[in-house]
């Protein structure tokens, strides 16, 4: 642990943290179950997490209807773009621009996602390298029990595939490590407890033609462990110097007795190269 703070704000609008990215000016980038859009600067005291600088919370969508507004990903892409899943009326939201005001380019459907649970649909979404989009569902499983993930690729194929997550856990977020490999957010958060676990999940099985990908649990914990937890919701990865760092945060669901939580972590084990830890 790498540092942790809590975020408050006197704006009434903020919380429900969903989704996190890195901007390449340095910034980490959010989106929130009511349609706002947060950008903030990790502050940092020798290494550690000390604070944050240069708030900004905006809206990035128009809409009364909660179906409207309900972020859960943000996707950062290297043509300037910035992508966001939202839920109950599943789809991928495409916006000129990394920093408000976005210009709307359009909207991406997928008829597969139409089946998805309603609160429960494409929590997270990762563009691999070679432009290839992995949207999973939270709660879609398959009879084995995978999460459902639909993987498009550059040239707008579209497959269904699964993808193994702890035995009690939802994806909540994920972050691309290289052209095969994810880091995986998942949370246990159903009223008795409240978990969050990262996980690396590989997908080269799928990428050879299979319909699964593989997973080896990295980090797991709870209430009572040295590491703070809520409801988390959001993660995505930096680098500095050479050094391989996650940020993790939480989504308060805008209820005074949660919290908004922001983890900065650094792997024991190097994630880069061609090993899995």
């Amino acid at each position: 642990l790498a540092g942790a703070l809590q975020l408050t704000s006197s704006d009434r609008s903020f919380g429900g943290l969903s989704g996190l990215a890195a901007r390449g000016d340095g910034a980490l980038v959010a989106v929130t179950d009511a349609g706002q859009f947060l950008a903030f600067r990790p502050v940092l005291a020798d290494g550690r997490l000390a604070g944050v600088a240069d708030a900004r919370l905006a809206g990035f969508a128009d809409g009364a209807e909660k179906s409207d507004l309900d972020a859960e990903a943000v996707v950062l892409t290297p043509d300037g773009r910035t992508l966001i899943s939202l839920e109950q009326r599943h789809r991928i939201m495409v916006l000129h621009g990394q920093a408000p005001p976005f210009r709307p380019e359009g909207t991406i459907f997928r008829t597969a996602a139409a089946g998805w649970p309603l609160n429960g649909g494409g929590e997270s979404l990762a563009r691999l390298p070679d432009g290839a989009l992995l949207w999973l569902s939270e709660n879609a499983r398959r009879d084995d029990g995978l999460a459902i993930g639909l993987l498009t690729a550059a040239d707008g194929t579209t497959r269904q595939i699964g993808v193994p997550v702890p035995a009690g856990f939802a994806p909540t977020d994920a972050a691309v490590l290289d052209g095969h490999r994810l880091l995986i957010l998942n949370r246990k958060f159903d009223g008795v407890s409240v978990e969050a676990a990262i996980t690396l999940v590989d997908l080269a099985p799928v990428q050879a033609g299979g319909d699964a990908a593989t997973m080896r649990l990295l980090a797991r914990w709870g209430v009572g462990s040295p590491w703070p937890v809520d409801n988390m919701e959001g993660l995505t990865l930096v680098r500095e110097g050479g050094r391989l760092l996650l940020y993790v945060v939480s989504d308060n669901n805008f209820n005074p007795a949660q919290r908004t939580i922001l983890l900065r972590l650094e792997p024991v084990t190097p994630l880069d190269g061609a090993q899995s830890p």
